[in-house]
């Protein structure tokens, strides 16, 4: 009794070490059952660095900044607003279970290592990490309906924990089941507004499991998923580049090229340089990055002229989900669901209305305060 209780402890030991504080750290329940496929083994010593690798690899595509409690954290430029992590991609089931291939070039190192916070002064900000992950999202799985969502940082997942009180409902992204494995997965998540329905209707079943020494994702059973969609799910291998990314993660016949080696423990051997990011052309459904050249100000007329394109984007979006969610409501109202009550639908519908105009009240005011500190000439640093 005593030896099984001991074994117990080592594992939880050894999955804290391999995810730190930064990574994914997540209850686990051991197993000796082999895993799906081969197993590539990180070369060891071809990487020894620190977390500043990130700072210049990362820098063209977003902003480094400091915030207070976390030290040094990147954001994305030129993403669209509403932008969620985890959204433009795919999941693959490969030998460490569900893994996310990200279509952005820079998606190498925010959705494999650290974690993912939202800001209600900034947004999405991005915690570097060590240790390499498949992706470290929370999932939810019930009633024919997917959803996942990043894990803050310093929260850790325990068999029985209710982990979406750390997670708020605007945070996750949900999906039909038969969306799952679609690669232009974005094109069918739902509104963040329609998660409060989605929540009640899943359960949490994170599920991440020790298999020879390493950490799988076990969240949503495999076999279930291919009953939903009615074909086999194809089963990758994941094979390790030996050198830093120069683009994003491929798929390759039944191979998904990643860069997955270790972070060295040692502290920053500095801070991230400013880098300005490639001038992007305008889109109605993105931010771009600040336009000047490298090391002056934009002038008064410039920061105008951004900042009433950014408020014109902004309204744009608000308009176009306030008209969809209506949409969506009339089309279940037209044809209700058989297993509940339209009163019960009235309800749904208004809390989800409520949390639409929560969620847009929040980007105003981040988009308010983030021009305030652009007049004032503060950046993003505090």
């Amino acid at each position: 009794m005593r030896l099984n209780i001991l074994l117990v402890l080592v594992l939880v030991f050894i999955t804290a070490g391999v995810f730190g504080i930064s990574g994914c750290t997540v209850g686990v329940q051991p197993s000796s059952e082999p895993g799906p496929g081969r197993y590539y083994q990180p070369p060891p010593g071809q990487v020894r660095v620190d977390i500043s690798f990130f700072y210049d690899r990362l820098a063209p595509y977003g902003e480094w900044f400091e915030l207070q409690g976390y030290g040094w954290v990147w954001t994305p430029n030129d993403v669209p607003y509403g932008w969620r992590p985890y959204t433009h991609g795919r999941w693959v089931y490969t030998d460490f279970g569900w893994t996310w291939v990200s279509d952005w070039e820079w998606g190498w190192a925010p959705f494999h290592y650290g974690r993912w916070l939202y800001d209600p002064n900034y947004g999405w900000v991005w915690v570097p990490g060590r240790e390499w992950a498949p992706a470290c999202v929370a999932w939810q799985y019930g009633n024919g309906w997917v959803g996942w969502a990043p894990l803050p940082p310093h929260v850790g997942w325990q068999v029985g924990a209710n982990i979406n009180v750390h997670i708020k409902p605007h945070w996750w992204c949900f999906t039909e089941e038969r969306f799952l494995l679609e690669p232009n997965l974005r094109s069918n998540i739902v509104l963040p507004a329609r998660n409060v329905t989605f929540l009640n209707i899943t359960q949490n079943v994170t599920n991440y499991t020790i298999i020879q020494n390493r950490v799988v994702n076990r969240s949503i059973s495999v076999e279930q998923v291919e009953r939903s969609v009615r074909r086999p799910i194809p089963r990758y291998n994941i094979v390790d580049r030996d050198t830093a990314p120069s683009a994003r993660d491929r798929l390759k016949g039944n191979e998904v090229q990643m860069f997955r080696q270790p972070i060295a423990e040692a502290s920053p051997t500095r801070t991230p340089s400013r880098v300005e990011p490639p001038k992007a052309t305008e889109r109605p459904d993105r931010r771009t990055g600040a336009g000047a050249p490298p090391g002056q100000r934009p002038s008064q007329q410039e920061i105008f002229q951004r900042q009433e394109s950014d408020r014109r984007q902004l309204n744009t979006r608000h308009q176009e989900e306030r008209t969809k969610l209506e949409e969506e409501h009339r089309r279940e109202r037209q044809r209700p669901p058989t297993w509940i009550s339209p009163r019960e639908i009235q309800k749904q519908h208004e809390a989800e209305r409520r949390a639409l105009e929560e969620q847009q009240e929040q980007e105003k005011k981040s988009l308010q305060q983030r021009h305030e500190r652009e007049q004032k000439g503060e950046g993003r640093s505090r």
